[in-house]
């Protein structure tokens, strides 16, 4: 008849896996510096006038018509 048929091709070689990329280092964590403690309030350096005695009242203006 014809001629015999060609062998089949060879298997391809399998592919190896590529190789797993490592994840980076955790990066260290950033100091933070602790705030300085708020100094606590001393008395007030000029307190001012004392206040006097409490002022009456102006009397009431009259109402023009």
């Amino acid at each position: 008849m014809g001629q015999p048929a060609p062998p089949p091709p060879p298997p391809p070689e399998p592919v190896p896996a590529p190789e797993p990329i490592p994840e980076p280092p955790p990066e260290p964590p950033i100091p933070v510096p602790e705030p300085e403690p708020i100094p606590a309030p001393g008395p007030d350096p000029d307190p001012g006038p004392e206040p006097g005695p409490p002022q009456p009242d102006p009397p009431p203006r009259p109402v023009i018509i």
